[in-house]
């Protein structure tokens, strides 16, 4: 069985773990780890991980299996975190017992986070998750995670999962009904752009969009700036409108200029040049924000930023002028930066982009007058620059956990494709761990360029060579070895490469292009298992946003692809048809942004008007 995976993964071809999983646990002759979770609060998971015999087993076959395991506990703590996970093994099993004894060595817990590689990088978020939630106190030692070996038989007996969660759901319909006479800042902050959204007494005011390239900053400051900036401008703008002190002409010329600086092309120094202009012709006439909603591209817990390894970042991690640590810490703390924009008392709530778009659907159902919709929670991912995952339990509450649902490994085959550096547009391998198999190359943007990129040369060379003549694909040297990259300078090819593979289903009207879209959707029939197994949510359906499903026929054939994997799994787009409330009726309106573009700018207002109202 081993064997034919291996080979299987030698011709190029995906071993999803969901199958090894399923062939393993149907084995006649096995052998179990035993891993229990100790989550946050006092709450222990078991989750059992079976697998062949590693000692009838040759080299390739034993790191395949290892492999396999590692994956499994990896998956887990990538999703769910926790303070330490506890392995029980038969310690008559020598091989077995060596495995899971190695685990701490596999994990690199005792290194420092800056020599902490591949399976360690999620160690680091744990630990300054743990230290977010568990601040280190005066003669003790800060919580870390770590494993622990125990022989099977003093394995506890669980408690059975509790009942159904309580709480109040009716809070998704008080957020969107509450507006009156409060001004809320909403902010969607993603890998490629920032979407600001601003409103004023139940108006929608000022739409925002801002392009950026965090991950090549190398400063906390070039990452921070531009984002209290973009607030500044917003709140500039909504002042100007309301002044009635300056003369028609001083107001006519500042709105002008505010014009130019809501450009999309608008560059970070020049709003803050315009800023600076309307803030000192207004001489302290600001309208003072009440609260600000955001949402943030990594793990946040309690408002605050602690994942600290995520693309966005990589610019500062390899920044070998800084300690990284301190200058992660600048960003850990943005939700301080921005409550200096605030009124006295004023309230800032930051989560992630994941929880933000599970929030933004919750409210939109909600306020559909169904509170079926919502009674179960809601899952949700955000299919853009990267995977983002979010879950509003059936408690209305988001759960504190690192959920970095990219960092699943979904594929433990497709050989030849691992080879590639993580910096190559043909690589499996994680950007930031340097793991093969990944989500993050697999149900995002940068998933289709993959498919592209290993079907075209040889079915549609024609197709290929288009991708080169416009500018989407170009070849780079680096370190001896060609790459393929997708250029984000002078000018960022993402979105315009993604848009153009989109067009290509409907334009082409044959199997080739389609067929990328469908597999798009077989690797999210492969997360839902995973999400559903590891995180156990009640919420059977996944909402989805993001630029990935903004183009309709695609998304169906993305549902095809699903579907003939998970015959029952329900997928839905954010579109103008979950526009509910009135700010997203008003954004549904607007002539140039859309629903798809700015729900979660939108949801991340009535993110900020619950911190007002709990």
């Amino acid at each position: 069985m081993t064997e034919g995976f291996i080979e299987q993964a030698k011709e190029g071809k995906p071993v999803y773990i969901t199958d090894v999983r399923k062939a393993y646990d149907n084995l006649q002759q096995k052998q179990k780890l035993s891993c229990v979770l100790n989550m946050l609060g006092e709450k222990q998971r078991l989750f059992e991980i079976n697998m062949p015999s590693l000692d009838g087993l040759d080299k390739e076959g034993k790191d395949f299996v290892k492999s396999y395991a590692w994956a499994e506990i990896y998956n887990v703590l990538t999703s769910l975190g926790g303070k330490s996970m506890t392995v029980y093994v038969d310690r008559a099993n020598n091989s077995l017992l060596k495995f899971a004894e190695g685990l701490n060595d596999v994990f690199d817990i005792d290194k420092s986070r800056a020599d902490r590689k591949g399976y360690g990088r999620v160690i680091n978020v744990i630990d300054r998750m743990l230290g977010a939630i568990y601040p280190q106190q005066a003669g003790k030692k800060q919580v870390k995670f770590r494993f622990t070996v125990k022989d099977k038989s003093e394995m506890p007996t669980l408690p059975a999962k509790s009942g159904d969660s309580s709480g109040d759901t009716g809070i998704f319909k008080k957020v969107a009904e509450t507006l009156a006479g409060k001004v809320i800042c909403g902010m969607d902050i993603g890998g490629t752009d920032i979407k600001v959204a601003m409103a004023v007494d139940g108006r929608l005011c000022c739409l925002k969009e801002y392009d950026w390239l965090p991950q090549g900053f190398a400063l906390a400051r070039q990452l921070v700036d531009p984002i209290c900036i973009l607030v500044r401008l917003a709140r500039a703008k909504i002042s100007l409108d309301a002044d009635k002190s300056l003369s028609a002409d001083v107001k006519a010329e500042l709105g002008k200029q505010l014009e130019k600086a809501m450009h999309k092309e608008a560059a970070c120094d020049f709003i803050e040049e315009v800023t600076d202009k309307v803030e000192n012709a207004l001489k302290g006439k600001i309208v003072e924000i009440d609260t600000i909603g955001l949402c943030f591209p990594d793990v946040v817990v309690k408002n605050k930023v602690v994942g600290g390894e995520s693309p966005k970042t990589k610019g500062m991690r390899e920044n070998p002028n800084i300690d990284y640590e301190e200058e992660f810490a600048k960003i850990t703390n943005l939700d301080e930066q921005l409550l200096k924009l605030c009124k006295k008392g004023g309230v800032v709530r930051n989560t992630n982009d994941g929880p933000m778009a599970a929030f933004t659907a919750a409210v939109e159902m909600s306020a559909s007058g169904s509170a079926e919709q919502v009674k179960d929670g809601i899952f949700a991912h955000t299919l853009g620059t990267d995977l983002g995952s979010g879950w509003v339990d059936e408690a209305g509450l988001i759960p504190d956990m690192p959920l970095e649902c990219y960092n699943i490994i979904i594929d433990l085959g497709s050989f030849p494709e691992k080879k590639y550096t993580s910096s190559d547009a043909r690589s499996l391998n994680n950007t930031n761990t340097a793991l093969a198999g990944t989500l993050q190359r697999y149900t995002n943007q940068t998933g289709v360029f993959r498919l592209a990129i290993k079907s075209f040369p040889e079915k549609r060379p024609d197709l290929y060579k288009e991708l080169f003549d416009k500018g989407f694909l170009a070849e780079k040297e680096m370190d001896g070895r060609k790459m393929l990259v997708v250029p984000a300078e002078p000018k960022d090819m993402r979105k315009g490469f993604l848009e153009h593979m989109m067009s290509l289903p409907e334009r082409e009207k044959e199997e080739l292009t389609s067929e990328i879209f469908r597999q798009i959707g077989v690797f999210l029939a492969v997360t839902w298992s995973e999400t559903q197994r590891i995180l156990q949510p009640k919420a059977k359906s996944r909402i989805l946003f993001g630029r990935l499903v903004k183009n309709s026929y695609c998304f169906k054939l993305m549902q095809a692809g699903a579907k003939s994997r998970q015959s029952d799994l329900q997928l839905d787009v954010a579109d103008a048809g979950m526009a509910n409330t009135e700010l997203m009726k008003q954004l549904e309106a607007d002539e140039y942004f859309t629903v798809a573009q700015f729900a979660q700018a939108i949801g991340a207002v009535y993110y900020g008007n619950q911190g007002l109202l709990t």
